[in-house]
């Protein structure tokens, strides 16, 4: 039997504050259930950007190992990043961002079309950009 519980990522702005002090998310407890979480390896590759330290590589490792055991990693695809660049592009157009930003907001692309594959929700503190990536994507946000 399937699980009917809703899928999520979760964005390096909520990874972040619970590894380094424990704060989890609301979303882990909603009434429906606990969420079938599920890693993108966008926000894997942010996380270990910012490990500077062998214990929280080791802490890393597990917590990939994990997600990888149970094939929840998901991965963007070739079309993925296609798509990402002309979101750049549009987001750059309308808004008239500086390259600086648009080269960062591309992570966040990456992530809201990896979690649009699997139907999974994005959840993030990072509600500003995502919802202006979702001017352009459609994809599920829970802020």
């Amino acid at each position: 039997m399937a699980d009917a519980r809703i899928k999520a990522i979760l964005d390096t702005s909520i990874l972040i504050p619970f590894i380094n002090r424990g704060i989890a998310h609301p979303v882990l407890d909603i009434d429906i259930g606990k969420p079938l979480l599920h890693l993108s390896a966008v926000v894997a590759a942010e996380l270990y950007a910012g490990a500077f330290d062998g214990h929280t590589i080791k802490l890393l490792d597990k917590l990939y190992k994990t997600f990888h055991d149970v094939n929840r990693i998901i991965i963007p695809s070739s079309s993925d990043w296609q798509t990402a660049g002309k979101v750049i592009a549009k987001l750059g157009g309308k808004h008239g961002y500086e390259d600086k930003f648009l080269s960062k907001i591309q992570n966040d692309i990456l992530i809201a079309l990896s979690a649009r594959q699997i139907g999974a929700f994005v959840v993030t503190n990072n509600t500003k950009d995502f919802l202006r990536i979702k001017e352009f994507v459609n994809f599920n946000l829970l802020t």
